[in-house]
């Protein structure tokens, strides 16, 4: 199966659908986007992506999965406004806090399976959770192949997915934080800005690539770089004072939490 003869459809071309037609674009897919007409659509269609007003446009150009990139509280009334359309359909929910049992609910006759991208999706550096739900065996690989296209991808429990979610999603925040730090700290000793976040971007790269294919513990590979009394073991005890590892994993706990919270609240109010 040659994934990139498909013709995705992607519901909704904000920031996280946009990340996702966009890294299928750039991989050489040609999806179809379905997003009502104002920025978001012109910037799509501006970046060479197929983008029409209406799903009844776009289910005639359509081979493959259809990614529902919707608002949680938007998808059940899309769906019942679009029943027809999607019946029998693959659909790929990426919308947090919507369970598979409230999916099926808002579409029973379509085969539903969740995943959970990022937007470095939009620049092939993404990562995916992804659950299967009901899809048949073929609809699974569809999808999987698809998201290979734009960053790795693993298949996850359901609910592992609030994990992927904080730990992928909303962690991409967290590190451009610190990308943000290392400006700061350039400026802070005479580097020019454009130069400083060249140098943490491809430090941030570097780093996180090394520990990818090394395939070792970071701590490992942190201590390779410390040399007894020298700069980097100084520069890490600034970090440990000020508390650094334990912020950066109360930073993450907080965003599983307040998912699970949001995730729990919203299967409620369906209920």
């Amino acid at each position: 199966m040659n994934v990139k003869e498909l013709r995705p459809i992607v519901i909704g071309g904000g920031n996280l659908g946009g990340a996702v037609a966009r890294g299928l674009s750039r991989a050489g897919v040609r999806p179809v986007v379905v997003q009502r007409r104002g920025a978001n659509f012109d910037a799509l269609s501006g970046d060479g992506v197929e983008t029409v007003a209406a799903l009844a446009e776009a289910a005639p150009l359509a081979r493959g999965p259809v990614f529902v990139a919707l608002k949680p509280w938007l998808i059940e009334s899309y769906c019942a406004e679009n029943a027809a359309v999607l019946a029998g359909r693959a659909l790929v929910s990426c919308a947090a806090l919507v369970s598979l049992e409230l999916l099926k609910k808002a579409a029973p006759n379509a085969r539903w399976g969740r995943v959970m991208p990022n937007i470095a999706s939009a620049v092939g550096a993404g990562f995916t959770g992804i659950v299967r739900g009901d899809w048949s065996d073929g609809d699974f690989e569809e999808v999987r192949g698809l998201c290979a296209l734009f960053g790795d991808v693993v298949e996850v429990s359901e609910k592992d997915l609030d994990g992927v979610v904080c730990l992928s999603g909303s962690a991409i925040a967290y590190v451009l934080e610190l990308l943000e730090g290392f400006i700061q700290g350039g400026l802070a000793v005479g580097m020019k800005s454009d130069l400083s976040l060249r140098a943490g971007a491809a430090t941030l790269i570097g780093a996180a690539e090394l520990a990818r294919q090394k395939n070792v513990h970071p701590a490992a590979l942190k201590d390779s770089v410390c040399t007894p009394g020298g700069t980097t073991i100084a520069g890490l005890r600034a970090l440990q004072r000020a508390g650094f590892k334990s912020a950066f994993v109360e930073a993450l706990a907080a965003t599983v939490e307040k998912a699970r919270e949001g995730a729990a609240a919203f299967e409620k109010s369906r209920r």
